[in-house]
């Protein structure tokens, strides 16, 4: 009988920590985002400005921008934002130069 009541007193304490999520343990976030990018070289240097947005059901996000050679798709630049309180980010961030003909573009490259 006592075994009994230790096993489902065991159930309900499981029950409860999956319910209430277990601290440490990540929760899923739904988010919508929207990134865009100016590039500015001179010479052998360049700059990326970004510019973006995320809404969803968090209060805080940390989102990873990565800067891509349009023609070959190779990481020529990034930045990660925390984005708090807010629903836009953006910034200036070295890029690799030169920059091909066709350009760069940018993507999420991580939300957290």
């Amino acid at each position: 009988m006592i075994f009994a009541f230790g096993v489902l007193a065991l159930l309900v304490v499981f029950t409860v920590l999956y319910l209430i999520g277990v601290p440490g343990r990540s929760t899923p976030k739904s988010y919508k985002t929207n990134v865009d990018c100016q590039v500015n070289t001179v010479g052998s240097q360049g700059t990326v400005t970004i510019s973006g947005t995320i809404s969803g059901d968090a209060t805080s996000y940390s989102v990873t921008v990565d800067v891509l050679d349009a023609a070959s798709h190779q990481r020529i630049g990034g930045q990660t934002f925390e984005v708090r309180g807010t629903t836009t980010f953006g910034g200036t961030t070295p890029a690799q130069a030169p920059i091909g003909p066709a350009g760069i573009e940018c993507k999420i490259a991580k939300v957290a």
